[in-house]
């Protein structure tokens, strides 16, 4: 029966989760299409699109290099299945529902219940913060697993002593440094916890020596990666912003120092416990969060949601006090010094409000709250138990109201967030050409991307030759009389006055709509 309701519990977040991937998020943003593009590349051919034979990195949207777990986990779906939004984001949803599987077993062991473990997956997988994640294709959540499992690994060696254990914690925390670049900063921390926490229970050097190999032995394939690439943790580094990479890497430690910046670090880290972020508002960006901050105060965020749901503003000074002051076991302090450790790596680089950035934060608070159920509902006061259950009814009220939030309003106030509708106007390129084929397809190429989002919609449709008569124009130099005839060609709203249905000898056949009407992109046929 145990069996059966963990199975029911992921089926129906499995479905949750992957419930219209291809409506929400509204459009395909470009980090979705950097890495689906790679995934698809590595799948067919097993070189990436730069033509490096299974590299250890990507090369992501000519700006970074990109963690690899994420495009090899990505590619494996697309072995199976044809490119689409759809099955590009089915990734993101496994690593969700693994996240939850995970944290029941964490769960069950540390509380000693199947029930608890309902309870701590059942609240992770009803918090906003972890919903939006899981169903886009971005590689902020891929840490979360792996923190999940070196606390699962490090309980079981708590309670089993075997010295080999540590070899799997190493492993998995150097594999897990390679899921996301905020992983480079937060994994150490984790093995540096293993140290504090096992500590009484290490046996000598050998068990020492068994952590370090394991944690070493997925870090091996860097050392001929960087022989041949030598900027990609730099890179990482600028792409962050954490230091001045003109400097040399002690010279750019150096100026973190200055009482001035160590000061703005802190404010930083301090920003990630601000209640308004917390349960009010979320993520800075439209892309990470349903609430849209508001300069003048927060009332357009208050019937949505922040990063946890507004029970969580109880349950987790609850759970610290109960962990701190009552609970015996010396484990549950490892949920409190995750939690706060959580954004170490969006603190050193500066962003504040960014909880795609500490998103290994999720599983701990879960866990804290459990801590303060459990205290809550064995509680003799009878007002103290009837204010959990209140809470625990809002839970399911308060994500029933997000969700349908997420799946209605916020399409139309992140739309500009998702870079406009270009796949419906690349898709009615695609339509057009299918009625009457064109000599040329022009393409205004100040649409950032757009020969990438181009490439995706026309492997998705099966039209990839259609890329050998496109030209990426830039509208002030061209002459539009001078183009070929019988051609097809795409303008963004910036280039074009969207109210005139012709442009030259070109006649519009159609405007690319928003949900709330807005109308971005036009198509017009000579």
């Amino acid at each position: 029966m145990k069996k059966i309701s963990v199975l029911l519990l992921l089926l129906g977040f499995g479905f949750l989760y992957s419930f219209l991937l291809n409506r929400t998020p509204i459009h395909l943003n470009q980090d979705e299409l950097g890495f689906s593009l790679n995934a698809y590349s590595i799948a067919k051919t097993g070189f990436d699109e730069n033509g490096r034979f299974f590299p250890l990195y990507f090369w992501h949207l000519g700006v970074m290099w990109a963690a690899p777990f994420i495009v090899y986990l990505t590619a494996l779906f697309l072995l199976v299945f044809p490119l689409s939004e759809i099955v590009v984001r089915l990734p993101s949803v496994l690593v969700a529902v693994c996240n939850i599987l995970l944290i029941y077993v964490v769960g069950r062991k540390i509380f000693k219940s199947h029930l608890w473990g309902l309870a701590s997956a059942v609240l992770l997988g009803l918090t906003p913060a972890h919903f939006i994640h899981g169903r886009i294709l971005l590689d902020t959540l891929y840490i979360v697993p792996f923190a999940l499992g070196w606390l699962l690994l490090l309980i079981y060696f708590l309670e089993k002593k075997n010295q080999w254990i540590l070899f799997a914690i190493g492993v998995v925390l150097g594999i897990g440094i390679h899921s996301y670049h905020a992983a480079k900063i937060m994994i150490p921390i984790y093995l540096l916890l293993t140290l504090v926490f096992a500590y009484p229970y290490i046996k000598g050097k050998k068990s020492y020596l068994l952590l370090l190999i394991g944690f070493v032995l997925p870090l091996v394939p860097l050392v001929p990666w960087l022989a041949l690439y030598p900027d990609t943790l730099l890179d990482q580094v600028r792409y962050t912003g954490l230091y001045d990479t003109k400097l040399n890497p002690f010279s750019g430690i150096a100026t973190l120092l200055t009482p001035e910046i160590i000061f703005h670090k802190i404010s930083v880290f301090i920003s990630y416990f601000d209640p308004f972020f917390l349960f009010l508002l979320g993520d800075a960006s439209l892309i990470h969060s349903t609430s849209l901050r508001h300069p003048l105060g927060i009332s357009q965020s208050i019937v949505r949601a922040g990063v946890f749901l507004f029970p969580f503003a109880v349950f987790l000074p609850i759970g610290i006090f109960w962990i701190v002051k009552i609970g015996k076991n010396r484990f549950f302090w490892l949920f409190i010094t995750g939690f706060f450790t959580a954004p170490v790596a969006a603190a050193l680089v500066g962003d504040h409000y960014r909880i795609s950035r500490s998103l290994a934060m999720l599983p701990f608070a879960a866990l804290i709250a459990v801590c303060a159920i459990r205290f809550l509902v064995s509680q003799k006061v009878k007002l103290l138990r009837a204010l959990c259950y209140l809470l625990l009814i809002v839970i399911p009220l308060q994500f029933s109201y997000f969700v349908y939030d997420y799946f209605t309003d916020y399409r139309i106030r992140s739309y500009n967030w998702m870079r406009y509708n270009i796949p419906g106007a690349l898709e009615e390129i695609i339509l057009q050409e299918k009625k009457v084929p064109a000599k040329v397809i022009y393409i205004d190429r100040r649409t950032e991307f757009i020969d990438r989002y181009w490439k995706f919609y026309l492997i998705k449709h099966n039209e990839e030759e259609l890329f050998e008569k496109t030209v990426f124009f830039e509208p002030r130099d061209i002459v539009i009389e001078d183009l070929e005839n019988n051609s097809i060609i795409m303008y963004n709203m910036n280039d074009v006055d969207g109210l005139k249905t012709e442009v030259g000898p070109f006649k519009k056949v159609a405007s690319i709509f928003e949900p709330d009407g807005v109308s971005v992109f036009y198509i017009y046929r000579n």
